[in-house]
């Protein structure tokens, strides 16, 4: 797992780095030289920490700058964590050789190349056109867990159980709080028809043109095809154009549940589909959306027309 993702003022990396045997460097005073173009600074030790051992799995607070100390990217409580496997780094100046031998606990500053870091290490064809290919980048990292591959699935096997048992329980109480007594169907996905359509039937393989808005449990919008309902809602976005939304049915297109509800639609049906979170995004919703891990949507659909 050497898993390295650049969004827009975001990093995760995959790392590693050896403490001993290494002097001051003239280059950048207070720093060590772990090879060419890769220089540290320790900040803070805790000997009594667990060692951090090739292939760990090290849950980091992390924040990095340019040179002249534009930060492009800063750990926030309430955002997930950056989380990297420890190895021994693939090319001098890595990055990634950064953290074999410190502790759970330690704090270090790391100085690397800007070109080295982004077109080897983050693995994009150039660096920012914002950044001086030519500077270095500094980072500040503190490890604030060290667990084995094996601890560290466990661990989110287990935040996982929990959070879908806490689903069920939401959904449970919204049912009841509603009065929705419609059975679901086996997968899950309760279907419940608002206008029996008259037209033709949604088939799988064919394209079909929907209207819908989406909601959470709580009632809190988070997207539609309607500029009326966007609007009412708050979530009106003037750069999007608000019209009914065409795919192609059963073919992995959009999330499972669509996949079904629609499929028991004919033109011109209308149907609400509460979909649990395994038949939506279920652990992995897209980072810092409305959507959270294990969250049950619901959907006011329309089957507007199956196209030929």
């Amino acid at each position: 797992m050497r898993k390295l993702f650049f969004a827009v003022g975001a990093i995760l990396i995959g790392s590693v780095l050896s403490s001993c045997g290494q002097k001051e460097t003239s280059a950048f005073p207070g720093y060590e030289m772990k090879e060419e173009g890769l220089y540290v600074k320790y900040l803070s030790e805790n000997a009594e920490g667990r060692s951090v051992q090739l292939g760990d799995v090290l849950t980091l607070k992390m924040k990095y700058t340019t040179q002249d100390d534009s930060v492009l990217f800063e750990s926030q409580p309430g955002q997930p964590p950056v989380q990297i496997q420890a190895d021994s780094g693939k090319f001098e100046g890595d990055f990634m050789g950064a953290f074999i031998g410190m502790h759970e606990g330690d704090s270090v500053s790391i100085i690397v190349n800007a070109d080295t870091f982004f077109i080897k290490t983050a693995g994009l064809p150039e660096s920012p056109a914002f950044v001086d290919s030519a500077s270095v980048l500094y980072f500040t990292v503190k490890i604030d867990a060290v667990q084995s591959m094996e601890e560290m699935q466990q661990a989110q096997a287990n935040k996982d159980a929990e959070l879908a048992t806490e689903e069920n329980s939401k959904l449970q109480a919204y049912l009841t709080e509603n009065n929705i007594t419609t059975q679901p169907n086996p997968s899950g996905l309760i279907f419940i028809s608002r206008t029996k359509g008259s037209g033709k039937s949604a088939e799988a393989g064919k394209k079909v043109k929907v209207n819908y808005s989406g909601r959470l449990l709580d009632g809190t919008y988070f997207d539609t095809s309607v500029e009326e309902v966007a609007r009412e809602n708050g979530i009106f976005d003037e750069r999007r154009g608000y019209q009914p939304f065409e795919f192609n049915l059963g073919q992995g297109q959009v999330i499972q549940g669509w996949d079904e509800g629609i499929a028991m639609l004919k033109e011109g049906g209308k149907a609400t589909l509460i979909i649990p979170s395994n038949l939506a995004y279920g652990a992995n919703p897209r980072p810092g959306g409305p959507i959270k891990p294990f969250s049950t949507l619901i959907f006011e659909v329309e089957l507007l027309e199956v196209l030929d």
